[in-house]
């Protein structure tokens, strides 16, 4: 974990394109902002997973290998998903001239979530910028100004349409027989209690780097693709047994109730009670 770190940029904000206001990580408690924050931040999820929820947008679910940026002034509320299983967050409060024209070129990417198929050396990254003003304080506004926009433009490239630019890690686009192995084990066991540890540890991967590897892959986290799953084959177990209790249907598809009822509502718009009546 990197503690909240105050970047001392004394004042000469004016004089570089860029810079940092704050930077850090750690397990992320709830926040709630109704008039937004004074800069712009992008969060990047290491561990655990949370929802942002900004002013004019769905809920948002970060898991790990995902970046959000969130633009000042927007009002916005984060926790995480799952208060005991924790949320490592890492951030950077950035502002500048120039970062009015990069979050223009994020586009669709603002305020939703993506995956960073190379999490490892933005993660990296950030946790030298972080070192950098721990140890200059704002002496060092210069360098910090190069490597906030260093993160930025590895946000810029990773956040690029498939195609439209060549990648250092171009091998993630290729076939892979192991992840097509994972998926299918995914689809003949997404009814039962799966653990993504057991799935990685199957076809010869961490859990980290099949993560990765998968949102790469497939541009969603393997846990929204197995909910994905599990949510429509709630619906098909709703419309063929009529009057089917809500606890049986978690139940098969391997969930508590009162979590499937929430992943329902969050993904239908309503709960499985409401859905059933008005069906």
């Amino acid at each position: 974990m990197l503690p909240f770190l105050l970047a001392e940029i004394a004042h000469k904000e004016n004089n570089v394109p860029l810079y940092a206001i704050c930077v850090g990580s750690h397990d992320q408690k709830p926040i709630d902002r109704p008039n937004g924050y004074s800069e712009h931040q992008l969060f990047l999820c290491n561990k655990g997973s949370g929802v942002f929820k900004a002013e004019g947008k769905k809920e948002a679910l970060l898991t790990p290998g995902m970046a959000y940026v969130l633009p000042a002034g927007v009002s916005h509320s984060y926790s995480a998903l799952d208060e005991s299983e924790g949320w490592e967050l890492g951030f950077v409060a950035f502002n500048g001239k120039a970062s009015g024209a990069i979050l223009e070129m994020l586009g669709e990417r603002i305020l939703s979530p993506f995956g960073i198929s190379r999490f490892e050396p933005l993660w990296d990254k950030l946790t030298s910028l972080w070192h950098l003003i721990d140890l200059n304080r704002g002496n060092a506004y210069w360098e910090t100004s190069k490597r906030v926009y260093d993160m930025l433009l590895f946000l810029l490239e990773e956040a690029a349409p498939a195609g439209r630019f060549d990648k250092v890690n171009s091998k993630v686009a290729q076939p892979n027989a192991n992840l097509d192995a994972a998926v299918k084990l995914i689809h003949n066991h997404f009814e039962e209690r799966l653990l993504l540890t057991n799935v990685a540890r199957a076809v010869g991967y961490s859990v980290q780097h099949f993560h990765r590897l998968f949102v790469a892959s497939y541009g969603v986290t393997p846990q929204k693709y197995i909910l994905q799953l599990r949510m429509r084959k709630a619906k098909e177990l709703f419309e063929e047994g009529s009057g089917i209790m809500v606890d049986k249907v978690a139940q098969q598809l391997g969930m508590e109730p009162s979590y499937f009822i929430r992943m329902f509502k969050r993904t239908y718009g309503e709960t499985p009670k409401a859905w059933n009546k008005r069906r």
